[in-house]
């Protein structure tokens, strides 16, 4: 070997599965994590909303009020608080 060089390690690994194993349990626990912390909205269930619904979901996702949606389509907020009812039961979502 020549010197400062590292020799590549081309040995079989015997604990390949135990580390594979731990991989996924690593990933599987950090999307649980993220999934505690995120809505995921999937493209077939954004296909129920209307369009109107969809932009009123992304304002509110972007954190914009019910106050200042219902600003920018002139209507009363709880006019949007009804809609935001009305887009959680179409995509079936808790509390």
């Amino acid at each position: 070997m020549v010197a400062g060089k590292k020799q590549k390690d081309t040995s079989f690994n015997e604990n390949w599965e135990s580390e594979i194993t731990a991989y996924d349990e690593e990933c599987h626990r950090i999307e649980k994590k993220y999934h505690e912390k995120h809505i995921i909205v999937e493209e077939s269930c954004s296909d129920k909303l209307t369009e109107e619904e969809n932009e009123v979901l992304t304002l509110f996702l972007k954190g914009t009020s019910c106050s200042e949606i219902a600003d920018t389509y002139n209507v009363e907020p709880e006019i949007i608080t009804g809609l935001l009812e009305i887009i959680q039961a179409k995509l079936s979502l808790n509390d």
